[in-house]
């Protein structure tokens, strides 16, 4: 099929041809190759989404869109080839046992899109986090965390309005994931968004198991990273405590992990 005839068969709304795309919208061409028109083109025929609104945000490793499955709002997710940073991408996933080698870049990208949908997958249930829905090649459709076609800010962007609530649900979600033996490996303010009055993890693709020889520096990064930025929001947060906490297994645990499971479960 002639890349010409997926933009036909595509209802993308706001995309006619590339020309506009890449004028009007200022997005690079390399968005829509035909690899990621057929990806989007096969979750379409699958249902994962009907539409294409508009785009939320673009940057190098990736472009997210506004989507329609139905009444519903989701996002979809296109890992871009040319210009993802390829070097920091295997660092994550060389170790990963779910994952074997690669030939190229492109394959790179895609086992990139299969790593995130399975890292969400893993934690959807014990974490606030996008619910994935599916993914093809490139392009990973999750549920879209915002309202009315804008997307939750992040705590970058945004000060809480109860940073102690916050950071103790954020070490929370550390500890449950650590529990599903996978660590985030680049949690920071950039990746947690504030939405319906509690943090949402993004980003998950750089996630690895604990078999991963690298999990443990990616843990105590994560940690800093966290303690470093609630420190910034008034909040008495120590790094040896987190890390402690987080590896640390108890009856107290147990009790929140059903907890937040239901509290997710009724948010979805």
């Amino acid at each position: 099929m002639k890349e010409d005839e997926l933009y036909h068969r595509l209802d993308i709304g706001f995309l006619k041809t590339k020309r506009r795309v890449a004028e009007e919208r200022n997005i690079s061409e390399a968005v829509f190759d035909k690899p990621s028109l057929m990806a989007l083109y096969k979750l379409s025929k699958k249902g994962a989404f009907s539409e294409l609104k508009s785009i939320v945000s673009t940057g190098k490793e990736s472009s997210l869109f506004l989507g329609k499955k139905g009444k519903k709002d989701v996002a979809v997710k296109i890992f871009l080839q040319e210009t993802t940073d390829f070097r920091n991408m295997t660092k994550y996933v060389a170790g990963d046992p779910r994952f074997g080698a690669w030939k190229n870049r492109r394959q790179l990208v895609q086992m990139w899109a299969q790593k995130e949908f399975k890292n969400l997958s893993r934690v959807e249930k014990v974490i606030r986090c996008p619910k994935p829905i599916a993914v093809e090649g490139n392009v990973l459709v999750m549920s879209f965390l915002g309202d009315n076609g804008r997307p939750a800010p992040r705590l970058r962007d945004v000060r809480p309005k109860d940073p102690q609530r916050y950071f103790d649900e954020t070490v929370g979600y550390m500890k449950r994931m650590y529990g599903e033996r996978l660590v985030h490996a680049d949690l920071s303010e950039y990746n947690l968004l504030d939405y319906k009055g509690h943090p949402y993890i993004i980003d998950m693709a750089t996630g690895v198991l604990l078999d991963h020889p690298s999990a443990l520096e990616f843990l105590e990064r994560d940690a800093k990273n966290v303690v470093n930025y609630f420190k910034k929001q008034g909040v008495v947060a120590d790094y040896d405590e987190v890390m402690k906490s987080i590896r640390t297994e108890d009856s107290r645990g147990k009790v929140e992990y059903n907890s937040i499971m239901r509290e997710i479960a009724h948010d979805l």
